[in-house]
């Protein structure tokens, strides 16, 4: 029985750390990050061709499923011309920092590779620049890639980089996420409602209006089905030609 809970509790302890090993609170502690829905469980993770000869694969917050590196690494840098000439260009564990524009803009993950190091001792870094941008939560797009002596900078754009709390960032993005038909009906329901609750209020306190003639504008709205029926009157005339011969209003 005490070894069966003594796993649970293991099983849970693990789980936990899984879950909180990709997220961060920006260094002014004002905005928090949860990038888990970017990382990957199956296939070989992200890729990118860097334009430099070489093939990027890399997961976000964990090591990658698969891949062409023979160690178990979250990056792996691979040759697109020479078979088995790959190696990681950082291992776990990731270190958070601050997006490029500062606490709410998004997150830096950085791995580091101390073993497999480049000419001079030098070791290998590979930076996650996340950005705060609009889309669906779960994906990202890679924007570019750079590779100057042996520190790897990824630039990725992302709805799951932006903040879960705090930040304008967040707000900007899930205003793109939002078509202008969307925006347009919140402003009008918005709107609507407030005219109704505080011309109502008024009429009520101030006009000592009772029933329904605390209504704003009550005589205008009532008057509305009767102006559209002789639109519609008008519009029909007009089409038949029979305008000319007289327009009675209904």
């Amino acid at each position: 029985m005490k070894s069966s809970l003594f796993c649970l509790l293991a099983l849970i302890l693990t789980v936990e750390s899984v879950r909180g090993a990709c997220t961060y609170t920006s260094s002014d502690k004002k905005y928090n990050y949860d990038l888990s829905a970017l990382s990957v469980s199956s296939g070989y993770g992200y890729l990118r061709n860097g334009g430099d000869g070489y093939n990027y694969w890399f997961n976000v917050c964990a090591n990658l499923p698969k891949s062409n590196c023979t160690q178990q690494a979250p990056v792996c840098q691979a040759s697109q011309t020479k078979a088995g000439q790959n190696v990681p260009t950082g291992y776990l564990p990731a270190t958070f920092a601050d997006g490029d524009a500062g606490t709410g803009s998004g997150v830096v993950i950085t791995y580091v590779n101390n073993v497999e190091q480049c000419s001079g001792n030098t070791p290998r870094k590979t930076n996650l620049h996340f950005k705060c941008s609009g889309g669906a939560p779960g994906f990202l797009t890679i924007t570019s890639i750079t590779e100057n002596k042996c520190l790897y900078d990824i630039y990725i754009n992302s709805y799951s980089a932006c903040p879960t709390s705090g930040g304008k960032g967040k707000i900007d993005a899930d205003l793109k996420k939002m078509s202008g038909g969307s925006i347009f009906l919140i402003i009008f329901f918005v709107g609507a409602a407030v005219y109704l609750i505080v011309g109502s209020i008024v009429n009520w306190r101030v006009k000592h209006a009772s029933g329904i003639e605390v209504i704003p504008n009550f005589e205008l709205w009532r008057s509305i089905p009767g102006l559209m029926k002789d639109g519609l009157t008008f519009t029909k005339d007009k089409i038949m030609g029979l305008t000319g011969r007289g327009y009675q209003s209904v």
